[in-house]
């Protein structure tokens, strides 16, 4: 008798640690799969976006990535980088962009959650139907226990870097595209050459609101460091940034290697504010986002003098 009961409540607190470690599927948004670096190329054409092959996050299937997520996160990373002039609805644009998920592979169980993303890009002339673009794009993402503990959050985030980075590959095959570019000098007509085209990137620029929520949706993961004079305090640290606002500091350097505090970007005000909890290290408070070069950044303190640098991949 003992041992039976034994049994089954050692079987109900398996169940429970389960349930609190994999917790409830939660689907992927489109905030999350946002592209917001600046495109290489700017069309001067409207642009609509189709999407299919996208499935629904249910308690069954699990995490996925919707159709309707995904038009949105590409339709913002379009607008957000400028690579087109604008994005319409209804196919009434000059140029329509189907993307078919055709495959995406999640795994079952482990530490690290990688989960693969395949899609189908397809960019159409509404004018002609001349294909102009047909390419098959594959792209990965792992997400790990320093991510998240939970296993649904977990699978969510990676699930998310996939679809991000299928959208960045995507994007940027269209910015290389050069019958497109070809297209646009034609339509400008034989004076083209006297037209100036888009203007190049200046730096120092001071990123706005939107392109600050942007930057970070794309990289929510940064290695940076204090940028002051004073070796004790140049510890390099680790920022992840979560969904839902929250974000962690990881330092094996310092007095105290983990902490975890709260981030908020005022898009009016063009600032990310951070709120640390325990730590001095970096400071709270409200920052501007100034990017240096193509690949360097430094968050600048709104009323302290703090520097924090730090550097993306291209």
């Amino acid at each position: 008798m003992r041992t039976t009961l034994y049994g089954r409540v050692t079987a109900f607190l398996i169940v429970t640690a389960l349930v609190g470690l994999t917790g409830c599927a939660s689907p992927p948004t489109r905030e999350a799969m946002l592209v917001g670096a600046p495109a290489t190329k700017n069309y001067p054409y409207s642009v609509s976006v189709q999407t299919r092959g996208g499935t629904e996050t249910s308690a069954m299937t699990g995490a996925n990535v919707s159709n309707e997520e995904l038009k949105a996160a590409v339709e913002s990373s379009i607008v957000a980088s400028k690579l087109f002039k604008s994005v319409v609805q209804d196919r009434n644009g000059d140029y329509e962009l189907t993307i078919i998920i055709t495959q995406l592979t999640k795994p079952v169980f482990g530490a690290s959650f990688t989960v693969e993303m395949e899609a189908g890009w397809a960019l159409t002339k509404v004018s002609d139907k001349t294909v102009v673009l047909r390419k098959v794009i594959k792209s990965a993402h792992t997400a790990t226990l320093d991510d998240a503990i939970v296993g649904a959050t977990r699978m969510r985030l990676a699930i998310e870097g996939a679809a991000r980075k299928n959208i960045a590959q995507g994007l940027q095959a269209i910015a290389e595209l050069g019958a497109l570019e070809a297209d646009s000098r034609a339509e400008r007509g034989p004076t083209a050459a006297a037209v100036p085209g888009p203007a190049a990137v200046t730096y120092p620029r001071t990123l706005s609101g939107q392109d600050i929520a942007a930057h970070f949706a794309s990289y929510p993961s940064i290695e940076a460091r204090r940028g002051e004079a004073k070796p004790t305090r140049q510890a390099p640290f680790t920022l992840r940034i979560r969904g839902d606002g929250t974000v962690e500091r990881s330092c094996p350097r310092c007095f105290t290697p983990s902490a975890s505090g709260s981030m908020v970007v005022k898009r009016d005000d063009a600032q990310v504010c951070f709120d640390w909890r325990r730590v001095p290290y970096p400071a709270s408070g409200c920052f501007k986002l100034v990017q240096t070069s193509a690949t360097d950044f430094e968050m600048r303190g709104v009323g302290f003098e703090t520097v924090i640098n730090y550097s993306v991949a291209p």
